[in-house]
């Protein structure tokens, strides 16, 4: 995505929230409004925050303050995702009698400002289960160099809830240095349901020196084990007879998962015991088993891949079946055609509906068999992926059709066949359903003022703030309220807006760009422009200052203060991709400017883009001066555990010592130091190096629980 179309978006969402204007002025009223009851006015505060008009973050900020025993302030701040806010919510966070911790954590992570890392570091072991695993979910989305060391100390916490959820996190890391204490706690732990999630976790590493641990996984007397040892060993760059002489002790195993496994594991290396074995499972009386055979067909082939997967799909078991029809889509189109067709009338709903998904994905599905399901079918599940297959191919002979199902009013299906109208364009259609709506709902009419807005219909925004106007009754106008941020939301992801409401949006766009190039005359020049800017920069107003920069940027687009100011803003503001494009643009017109590119390795380094990192700092290098201390231990930090992550080795080493000549108690550093010397087998200085650690780390430190297990493994 270029800077251009972040740029343009913004115009867009900046257009939508100037229409939205009386609504949100009239939320504003409500929710500051004594008169009004605190449901009404807190509802108004969740609608704010889904519209995220910058001029609202006062009313959200006061009202943090006055419903101090609510969660819905510190909900709304989490929709506005703007940094202003951290400091109050960290401060919240001090006080030992403070209200919904566990909320205030979540929107730390929805608003994702580094400012935060260190309070949610010290939260990962607070009493309260979901505040740990918020912080945890919360620094998962941050990143950082310490946030691995930091989640890895929660595999030891008492609720296993908790730890599942940071090997999930840790596994989507995919950062080595989890490996260690993964591995520790698969050989301390006695729960095997536990064994057998790390043993998964494990397994997205694909590193040969954990074959010992699934081995010893292989042993186990649990079949889940068992189960994910073997796709773990799978998953290793072994030579294929020795994958073979490991695995083929598990062909005809009790259990269903370790059989498929072995199936998947050995097709390639013996495909005469695997077609023997898929035989076996697929003639078994047990459902799972033969559930799990079709499972194996739809990832490999085999000779008798049509006729097993023919006769699965005749299987009594309907879970046999819905699983036999994604295997039936690796066929070809004509036979994956003619198996699925059948499937389309099935008795069960959910094998009708896993048909219809599968119709999808065949282009060359004949359109009227899903077509005529829309008159007869009468499971919801059913209809709602009709719906999406109708959608997707644009089949707009359709749209009376599911006007008429409108008319049926059954609750469960209407905002689906509402929004198919509008993906269609049916405008018509969509006037003529108001009618059957019933009295207002915010989730029914929210989704139709959707529609009408796919449709290119600009005045749905004045109908809904006369609608807030208009309301008396509190629960008409709550309806209203709740209408409102529903569609301000909506209007905020121009990925999701059609070309029809992109053209309807042009005039209000041009008219914006008119008055921001005169400025309400008299037009302020671009160095005034950027003096405001930077005076909202350092007042941490970053909502305004990303509009001045936003509009600087496009008429100087040479303007490497307006870039670099325009990214850190946007940095702050949680968008990295925005910021990401701003800074990119910056650095490849001015590799010399040494805070752009420190703030653009620190985007990579977050994303952990490894490789555009590392090709970041290579070029910044050349432009730091050798005084520059502290850039050259963050430079050559990250680039170090870059090319770390890289498995480039000999040049991590090389990077994390430079950095470490400037600053030798860099401790992370010297960590990865050792990491790096023991992964290219010179482990006596990796041993030399984390022995010095040892001494010098604090007792508490999770980095000196890792030290310790490496040096127990040398």
């Amino acid at each position: 995505m270029t800077a251009t179309f972040e740029i343009e978006s913004f115009r867009y969402v900046k257009a939508a929230r100037r229409l939205l204007k009386p609504a949100t002025q009239t939320l504003e009223k409500i929710a500051a409004d004594d008169d009004s009851s605190d449901t009404l006015r807190l509802e108004s505060l969740i609608a704010l925050g889904q519209i995220g008009d910058p001029e609202s973050l006062s009313v959200l900020m006061r009202a943090f303050e006055h419903f101090y025993d609510y969660v819905e302030p510190i909900t709304a701040l989490g929709h506005f995702k703007n940094s202003s806010p951290v400091s109050k919510l960290i401060e919240r966070l001090q006080d030992p009698d403070a209200l919904y911790k566990d909320e205030i954590v979540r929107v730390l992570g929805e608003i994702g400002d580094p400012m935060a890392t260190k309070s949610l570091m010290e939260l990962l072991h607070d009493e309260d289960r979901m505040v740990r695993y918020y912080s945890a979910r919360a620094l998962f989305k941050m990143g950082g160099r310490d946030v691995v060391q930091a989640l890895c100390s929660l595999l030891n916490d008492p609720d296993e809830w908790i730890v599942i959820n940071v090997l999930e996190i840790l596994s989507k890391m995919q950062d080595t240095e989890a490996v260690p204490a993964l591995v520790g706690q698969f050989e301390t732990s006695r729960d095997a349901r536990l064994k057998a999630i790390i043993i998964s976790s494990l397994s997205t590493f694909a590193e040969g020196r954990l074959l010992k641990t699934f081995e010893s996984g292989l042993e186990s007397f649990d079949p889940r084990i068992q189960a994910n040892a073997v796709e773990a060993i799978s998953m290793l760059k072994i030579p294929a007879l020795e994958m073979k002489r490991k695995l083929k002790k598990f062909y005809g195993h009790p259990n269903n998962r370790v059989r498929a496994n072995v199936c998947l594991a050995l097709a390639k290396t013996d495909s005469k015991s695997v077609s023997e074995e898929l035989d076996a499972m697929i003639t078994s009386t047990d459902a799972p088993t033969r559930r799990s055979a079709a499972y194996v067909l739809s990832l490999i082939d085999n000779p008798k891949r049509e006729e097993y997967i023919h006769k699965l799909l005749g299987d009594a078991n309907p879970g046999v079946r819905k699983m036999a029809l994604k295997a039936a889509l690796a066929l070809t189109n004509a036979v994956g055609l003619r198996e699925i067709l059948p499937l389309l009338n099935d008795e069960s709903e959910w094998v009708r509906r896993e048909a219809v998904e599968c119709a999808t994905l065949v282009n060359d599905f004949p359109d009227e068999k899903i077509i005529e399901l829309l008159d007869k079918e009468n499971s919801s599940p059913v209809i709602e992926v009709i719906l999406k297959y109708i959608v997707k191919r644009n089949l707009t002979d359709t749209s009376e059709k599911i006007l008429n199902r409108i008319k049926l009013e059954k609750e469960e299906e209407i905002e689906w066949l509402i929004a198919a109208l509008g993906h269609l364009g049916a405008r018509e259609c969509l006037v003529k359903a108001k009618k059957f709506l019933g009295p207002a709902r915010a989730g029914v009419f929210s989704e139709y003022y959707r529609a009408l807005l796919l449709n290119g219909e600009l005045p749905v925004f004045e109908e809904i703030a006369q609608g807030l106007a208009d309301k008396k009754r509190e629960q008409e106008k709550t309806v209203f309220v709740r209408i409102a941020g529903e569609v301000g939301a909506f209007v905020q992801n121009v990925d999701a807006y059609s070309t029809v409401l992109l053209k309807a949006f042009e005039k209000e766009v041009k008219a914006d760009m008119a008055g921001v190039a005169n400025f309400d005359a008299p037009a302020l020049s671009p160095e005034e422009l950027m003096g405001k800017g930077r005076e909202y920069y350092l007042n941490e107003d970053y909502a305004r200052a990303r509009d001045v920069f936003t509009e600087l940027f496009a008429i100087q687009p040479e303007n490497a203060d307006a870039g670099y100011f325009l990214g850190s803003t946007l940095y702050n503001l949680g968008d990295l991709t925005g910021a990401e494009n701003a800074l990119a643009k910056v650095f490849e017109q001015n590799p010399e400017r040494i805070n752009s590119g420190i703030l653009l390795g620190q985007v990579y380094f977050r994303n952990k883009d490894w490789a555009n990192l590392a090709k970041c700092y290579q070029i910044l290098k050349k432009y730091l001066k050798s005084d520059d201390k502290k850039n050259i231990i963050k430079v050559f930090g990250a680039l170090g555990l870059a090319y770390y992550n890289q498995k480039k080795y000999p040049e991590a080493i090389a990077a994390l010592n430079v950095g470490l000549k400037a600053n030798a108690r860099d401790l992370s550093s010297t960590y990865h130091l050792a990491l790096c010397h023991f992964a290219i087998g010179e482990t006596e200085k990796a041993r030399t190096i984390l022995e010095g650690l040892r001494k010098t780390l604090p007792p508490d430190s999770q980095v000196l629980k890792n030290v310790l297990e490496l040096l127990q493994r040398m």
